[in-house]
């Protein structure tokens, strides 16, 4: 099974970022192959036409919300744990605070992947969320998701790092990912 990986914001703002402490990343290795998205070469119609090469999109924070966008467009099976389904409005904030680490996304871009659904119900879409999540509004998260009729799995503890990740959610995710 070939997965792609869109990284949270760090491996974008941190100087010294290593995929290989990504502990989401190196869980999710062991299971399937996986490539990394890199956001530095990001164009919507390209990056639309490069997801369908996947099997499953994946995502975490600010990647969830390309995953999860790149799903409600393509069909791909997607796993988001705590996306920032609401990124395009944070996104002003981000760029204010980091405006040469993120100068190769431009909105437009974000609103060319940002779909209404198409359909009803996406249920190749899997959100999880905890719901102690202190850097994202996890009720708004649910609203939106159960807008686009996504399966959602609410934890109760985990924090918006995913404390909750090895114990709770990669069980959840290999179920997914066998399905």
């Amino acid at each position: 099974m070939k997965l792609l990986y869109f990284p949270g914001v760090q491996s974008i703002l941190a100087d010294d970022y290593e995929y290989a402490q990504s502990y989401k990343l190196v869980h999710l290795m062991q299971i399937c192959d996986c490539d990394i998205f890199d956001y530095r070469n990001f164009d919507a119609q390209k990056s639309i036409k490069l997801v369908k090469e996947y099997d499953v999109l994946f995502g975490s924070s600010f990647g969830g919300y390309f995953a999860f966008n790149m799903a409600v467009i393509t069909g791909q099976k997607c796993i988001s744990v705590n996306p920032s389904l609401y990124l395009d409005k944070r996104f002003a904030m981000l760029m204010e605070k980091y405006p040469n680490k993120l100068s190769f996304i431009k909105p437009a871009q974000l609103e060319a992947i940002k779909a209404e659904p198409l359909k009803n119900t996406h249920p190749n879409i899997h959100i999880l969320i905890n719901t102690d999540d202190e850097v994202l509004d996890a009720e708004k998260i649910i609203g939106i998701a159960e807008k686009f009729g996504c399966n959602i799995y609410r934890y109760e503890k985990g924090g918006h790092e995913s404390s909750n990740f090895i114990g709770e959610m990669l069980p959840t995710i290999k179920q997914i990912l066998s399905e």
